[in-house]
């Protein structure tokens, strides 16, 4: 809760390596905002700088009714609300007008308006105090910081199984009982449910992962995943796309502003934009839904349990209603009514002897060359060598052997 009795200041500051520091995203939040996080209050950010004095800007700042003024820099974001409330606590019971930090300071307000002068402090903070100034700095940084998430999240049940190639964003939620092993990146506002299971190698940002679902390899963004529903792997969930439960979401799968309905099967290599499915559907491998015509983008609804059959195109805007088939191959532009089979594809038409083939042209034989695989004394089995056996190469054959073309392999 927000101490509604503390006046909050940050001091930006700037970096020559990394320019406006504060800006920084760090794990899901700015380092500006993880300090804030340390103040637990109100705060207003002042320009700070070494060489100017920042009493004015700071007395213009802070609201006078209220008793205590931290001042914290926007490059500590290791500072904790914990370590505040003690200074806090420590400047109000041994009544002082001052403490100074590592690299901030608590002031009594009455004090503070009555004061002069105040300078910026050189980041050369320890522990929680430890300031971002370069790269470096800011890598070491962020990995404590992401530990610190992830003992919280292990403390709360979480199975997470290496720390060291795990990465959790400060907001997102885990409930008990949830596995993610190595490889993930959980960034946003992600809600991952108990008994989900991330499986390696997944980017998960600001999703909703049902109760028993399993991610593997796979890349979501803004999307919901209904319970026991399994994704991947190398499946692409792009934003505004619902999976109902007891989902199949294949491999190499694109969605994308869909709804998909519960116990559907999208099992490998299709895209679907801009679609709502109904219950129990099947769509087949390599089926697109055309959903963009250059220009403007067209919605396709498809009923419950249909069938959609391999290499389908749907043409959007465009109905298919329930229990319809779509026949492998076919290209569907018109309304399909319930129970109909709808097969949209030209008749097979066969042209014998077509010269016009040139990956193959017609040269009056019928077939492809052959070639006697030969194999030399160092190992090395040639199919492109003369059919005339090396001499120095192994022969398996035994006298009166015959090979498939009749002889005992023997060229004349």
């Amino acid at each position: 809760m927000i101490d509604l009795g503390l006046n909050g200041i940050i001091l930006r500051v700037k970096s020559g390596a990394l320019g406006e520091v504060g800006d920084i995203s760090l794990l899901g939040k700015t380092l500006e905002g993880w300090a804030a996080e340390a103040l637990n209050a109100q705060y207003k950010a002042i320009e700070a700088s070494p060489v100017i004095n920042l009493m004015d800007k700071l007395k213009a700042s802070i609201d006078r009714a209220k008793p205590v003024t931290v001042i914290l820099y926007c490059d500590t974001p290791l500072v904790s609300q914990k370590t505040v409330e003690i200074a806090v606590k420590q400047l109000t019971e041994q009544k002082l007008n001052m403490l100074k930090l590592p690299r901030g300071s608590v002031y009594k307000t009455e004090y503070l308006l009555e004061t002069e002068s105040l300078f910026t402090q050189d980041p050369s903070g320890s522990g929680e105090f430890e300031a971002v100034t370069d790269c470096a700095s800011l890598s070491r940084i962020g990995d404590i910081m992401r530990r610190r998430i992830l003992n919280y999240h292990a403390a709360n049940g979480v199975m997470i199984y290496d720390f060291n190639n795990t990465h959790i964003d400060c907001d997102a939620v885990i409930s008990k009982g949830a596995v993610i092993e190595p490889y993930n990146f959980i960034k946003g506002k992600t809600i991952i449910k108990p008994d989900a299971h991330i499986m390696p190698g997944n980017y998960i940002e600001n999703c909703i992962i049902g109760r028993g679902a399993t991610i593997d390899s796979s890349r979501l963004y803004d999307s919901l995943i209904g319970a026991e529903s399994r994704v991947g792997p190398f499946a692409y969930i792009r934003p505004n796309t619902v999976i109902g439960c007891g989902c199949r979401i294949g491999d190499f799968v694109e969605l994308k502003n869909c709804v998909i309905g519960d116990g559907c099967k999208v099992s490998h290599l299709s895209y679907i934009g801009d679609a709502e499915l109904g219950k129990e559907c099947n769509v087949g491998c390599g089926v697109v839904f055309a959903n963009y015509d250059g220009k403007n983008k067209y919605k396709t609804v498809v009923g419950s349990r249909v069938f959609i059959g391999s290499n389908a195109n749907i043409v959007a805007p465009v109905t298919i209603a329930d229990r319809a088939f779509i026949a492998a191959g076919s290209t569907i532009t018109k309304e399909v009514p319930a129970q109909a089979l709808a097969v949209a594809r030209a008749r097979q038409t066969m042209i014998p002897n077509w010269r016009g083939n040139q990956y193959a042209p017609y040269n009056g034989e019928n077939n492809p060359r052959t070639y006697n695989l030969v194999q030399f004394s160092d190992g090395i089995i040639d199919g492109a060598a003369s059919t005339k056996q090396n001499a120095f190469a192994r022969d398996d054959k035994q006298d009166g052997d015959m090979d498939e073309s009749g002889t005992n392999g023997e060229q004349p």
